[in-house]
């Protein structure tokens, strides 16, 4: 059995290297690219990995550089796993709520995804990208002061 339960998505890595595939009851299995050895199951469509799923699995999808994998299921949230731990290294991808049924990276690792009722989104996942726009949101960086005080043990650093 490929899977923990019915199969209702699929995904080769970029290099063949591995297989993902994905369950009604959210759960995605990694294999080699073979499909010979598995190498782990993840809580897919879940960010909390003590409770249940929160839905099947609607699609999967590696980035150019393998290293991740999308998930995406009924519920409408993208989810990012670190392949290498098998872990969410950050919460969900915000979402409109709609099931997720399409996922893929464009070659500079941006995210596409769309559902039934929403159009393409664009996810823009590079890492300086991404401190830009958190940056943007917050209107500033952490003064001197702020970093002292939650950062006690760091030297500080300008962050925006």
């Amino acid at each position: 059995m490929l899977g923990e339960d019915l199969i209702s998505a699929a995904a080769y890595g970029p290099d063949g290297s591995r297989f993902a595939v994905g369950g009604v009851l959210g759960r995605v299995t990694l294999w080699d690219g073979a499909v010979r050895a598995r190498l782990g199951v993840l809580d897919g469509t879940t960010s909390d990995p003590t409770t249940d799923a929160t839905g099947g699995v609607t699609a999967l999808a590696f980035p150019p550089d393998g290293r991740t994998l999308a998930v995406a299921g009924a519920g409408g949230t993208p989810h990012l796993w670190d392949l290498a731990s098998q872990t969410l290294p950050g919460t969900a991808l915000p979402s409109p709520g709609d099931d997720i049924r399409a996922l893929g990276f464009a070659p500079d690792g941006t995210l596409y995804d769309s559902g039934g009722h929403v159009p393409v989104l664009r996810r823009d996942l590079r890492p300086d990208r991404l401190i830009g726009g958190v940056c943007e949101r917050a209107g500033s960086g952490l003064s001197e002061a702020a970093w002292k005080t939650c950062l006690q043990d760091l030297p500080y650093r300008r962050t925006c």
